[in-house]
């Protein structure tokens, strides 16, 4: 474990304790620590476990380790869907483009770009993870970013990054790995969990998406912007998304730990699916959704 005494954002030493709180998955009652930055609003898990001391979490069972970990229909309906929408996970259909996924897991959203006619290539720390993607037949390095960019003279048109950079223990230097990999023009994206969205200031670490230990960053719109901008990157958009059946899950959490109202009740009888509609979408006016979408270029 490291003792953190400055911000790992902007490097501020202005620091204090937040909250702490057990990981949302149940596997075990230890309470982890979380900081925050006065100076940039950055929180961040504070001691800092490494990869290793997180390896009983990060098991063969880990959700992004499945092969269709964020598919909601077949692989021949994702394309549909995106040839549909000339979208694939919030960018323009990468046909003919060399892109990189960094945190890939197992591959599904690689594996959906490939069928598009993207030239892909896959960055993963977990070698198991790596391995099942691997044997789909995908182009996958095992190991960090940061160990790819000192390795290859390859550059990418487009790098995106869906929900990684919350688990990396310095993503200023993770983001400057990722723009020393973008090809003239290219553009970095990236989806994180929102620590500012009202719902996970008012639960901390009780929010499903603080989840502690996994996430050992805890991100605002603005820190966001800073990481990038002490990157060398520049905000080109950004914005929130809040998935209405997911903000459901955030409401119930919400009436339960603060009113007691049970699952059953809160979640069993479909009775918020219309305010958690309205919700996200009024969250997303406001740029205060549940999780922070980023467009980076180079600055």
């Amino acid at each position: 474990m490291k003792q953190l005494t400055a911000c790992p954002i902007c490097s501020s030493n202005h620091i204090t304790f937040s909250f702490e709180a057990p990981t949302t998955r149940g596997q075990d009652k230890i309470l982890w620590r979380v900081f925050k930055c006065a100076d940039c609003g950055h929180q961040f898990m504070n001691p800092q476990p490494s990869w290793d001391e997180l390896q009983p979490y990060y098991n063969n069972g880990y959700d992004p380790y499945d092969p269709n970990h964020g598919s909601r229909e077949s692989d021949d309906s994702a394309v549909a869907e995106a040839q549909r929408t000339g979208k694939l996970r919030h960018i323009s259909i990468p046909t003919g483009k060399r892109l990189l996924d960094v945190g890939c897991g197992a591959g599904y959203f690689l594996r959906i770009a490939k069928r598009l006619g993207a030239v892909e290539q896959g960055v993963e720390p977990s070698k198991y993870a790596a391995s099942v993607a691997s044997q789909q037949g995908l182009n996958v390095f095992c190991g960090t970013v940061e160990d790819f960019a000192k390795q290859t003279d390859k550059r990418f048109d487009v790098i995106t990054s869906s929900h990684v950079i919350e688990h990396v223990p310095d993503p200023v230097a993770t983001l400057s790995a990722m723009r020393s990999l973008l090809a003239p023009d290219g553009m970095i994206w990236i989806g994180v969990p929102n620590a500012a969205y009202p719902i996970s200031k008012s639960l901390n670490g009780r929010w499903h998406s603080s989840d502690l230990p996994y996430h050992l960053m805890h991100f605002s719109p603005e820190s966001m912007a800073r990481a990038g901008e002490l990157a060398g990157l520049l905000v080109r958009r950004q914005e929130t998304e809040s998935i209405p059946f997911i903000v459901e899950h955030s409401i119930g959490q919400y009436l339960r730990h603060h009113w007691k109202v049970p699952r059953r009740l809160s979640l069993g009888t479909g009775a918020l699916r219309g305010i958690a509609k309205w919700y996200a979408t009024r969250s997303d006016s406001m740029k205060q959704g549940e999780a922070i979408l980023t467009e980076f270029v180079v600055a």
